[in-house]
C-alpha cells in the first residue's frame, strides 16, 4: 500500500462532522420549566388595593361641576408622624396652637397608627360620606410604614360606628415643604 502524504490524508472528504445530541439539554429546559411553572403556583402574592390618580376629565369636551367643593383628604407621612389636610387647610397639633406642627407625632420611634385612625374617624363622623383619602409620603418613609398607614386609613378603630373608613386609598406624588 502506497503512503500518502500528510496533506492528502485530510482533505480526502470521508470525515463527516458529527452533530451534537440537543436531546439531554432539550429535556432539561423541558423539565426546567415545568419546575418553574408548578412552584409559581405555590407563591403567595400579597395585592393592596390602590387607586391611581385621576389624569383626564369624562372626555365629553365640557366641564363637569362638582355639587360640593371636594374634601381632598390627605394624610402626609413624614419622618416626624402624620398630618392631615383636607381642602387646602392643615389640621395642626393643639400644642400652643401654632401652625405646622406634626398632628400625630411618633411615639417611641414609631408611627403612631391608631392616633391616626382615631383622628380620621373624627374626620368620617364630619364627612361621614367621603370614601377617598390621598396619602403623601417623603422619599425616605419606609414601605412597611405607608402599608400600615393605608390600613389605619381604611380601618376604623375600636368604637367607631363605621364598618371602613377611607377604603379609596389614593398616592399622591408631590414635594413635601419643610
Amino acid at each position: 500500500m502506497a503512503r500518502r502524504k500528510p496533506s492528502e490524508r485530510r482533505n480526502t472528504g470521508d470525515d463527516k462532522v458529527a452533530e451534537p445530541d440537543l436531546t439531554p439539554i432539550m429535556n432539561l429546559t423541558f423539565m426546567l420549566i415545568l419546575a418553574l411553572l408548578t412552584t409559581i403556583s405555590l407563591v403567595p402574592l400579597g395585592f393592596i388595593s390602590v387607586q391611581a390618580p385621576k389624569v383626564g376629565g369624562s372626555g365629553s369636551g365640557a366641564a363637569e361641576k362638582p355639587k360640593e367643593k371636594p374634601l381632598n383628604l390627605t394624610v402626609v407621612v413624614k419622618s416626624e408622624g402624620y398630618n392631615i389636610a383636607a381642602s387646602g387647610a392643615t389640621l395642626d397639633g393643639t400644642r400652643d396652637g401654632r401652625p405646622g406642627e406634626t398632628l400625630c407625632p411618633k411615639v417611641k420611634g414609631q408611627f403612631d397608627t391608631s392616633r391616626l385612625s382615631s383622628e380620621l374617624d373624627k374626620i368620617k363622623t364630619a364627612f361621614p360620606e367621603e370614601v377617598a383619602v390621598i396619602i403623601m409620603a417623603d422619599e425616605d418613609i419606609d414601605y412597611g410604614d405607608i402599608v400600615k398607614t393605608m390600613d389605619a386609613a381604611r380601618v376604623p378603630p375600636k368604637g367607631s360606628s363605621f364598618e371602613e373608613l377611607f377604603p379609596a386609598v389614593t398616592f399622591s406624588p408631590g414635594v413635601l415643604g419643610a
